[in-house]
């Protein structure tokens, strides 16, 4: 099962209201007017439907079924009608690809694993936009789970686009970002959240493993920092 399609029902939806990251990556960006942008990683469409607000048409690429559905659900509530979606993984879709974008966009995705998933995500378009990990998260009701199962946060990669472009010489635009954001959760929702956590990187626990983390509801504080790339 594809473990993202599980995250769906309680991952993050469209807002109509721009977040400060958002804020500031679109300012960086200017005018979309006329553009076609692909959404690599689009996920449930907390960006994509912002890139199509702005530009001619936006193709959403996700390798989740679940959340490409919310995605057009939220783009059907909001009267958005210039998005498409592919449910592929990025693989199959760049070898598969014959279009040409103005914009290719990534925002917090695994999809970019190694060197040729690098090169064909700077082929998409003219312009690149990447949104990663600047560091590894904090989470001050995860971190101690983790440490319990002996793991750690696995966003965060070492190697990934920026030391590719770093590495080849490539120039790119750069700004860093720090959120501290607080979520809350009963503790049904707590422990599917932490479960599924574990589920990504490789370690198959159960409900009452986890009774003695959660008592009641959670208050959750996430720390992190998000790197923006623009590469033109």
């Amino acid at each position: 099962m594809n473990l993202w399609n599980k995250k769906a029902k309680s991952y993050a939806r469209y807002s109509s209201n721009l977040n400060e990251i958002q804020k500031a990556t679109f300012a960086k960006l200017g005018s979309l007017q006329g553009q076609g942008v692909v959404d690599i990683g689009c996920g449930s469409g907390v960006w994509t439907l912002h890139l199509a607000q702005k530009a001619k048409s936006v193709l959403g690429v996700d390798s989740s079924n679940a959340m490409l559905e919310i995605l057009q659900e939220d783009a059907r509530k909001n009267n958005i009608n210039n998005v498409k979606t592919l449910n592929s993984d990025f693989e199959n879709f760049y070898k598969n690809n014959n279009a040409k974008f103005d914009l290719a966009f990534l925002s917090m995705s695994p999809a970019l694993q190694n060197e040729k998933d690098y090169k064909a995500f700077l082929n998409l378009a003219s312009k690149k936009v990447y949104l990663g990990w600047a560091s590894r998260r904090k989470s001050s009701f995860l971190d101690p789970i983790f440490l319990h199962f002996n793991t750690h946060f696995k966003g965060f990669y070492e190697e990934d686009l920026q030391s590719f472009l770093n590495t080849q010489n490539i120039p790119y635009e750069s700004e860093i970002f720090n959120e501290t954001r607080v979520v809350k959760r009963d503790k049904e929702s707590a422990i599917e959240n932490a479960l599924w956590h574990l589920s990504m990187n490789g370690i198959n626990a159960n409900k009452q493993e986890l009774e003695s983390f959660v008592k009641d509801e959670v208050e959750e504080i996430i720390e992190a920092k998000i790197k923006l790339l623009i590469i033109d």
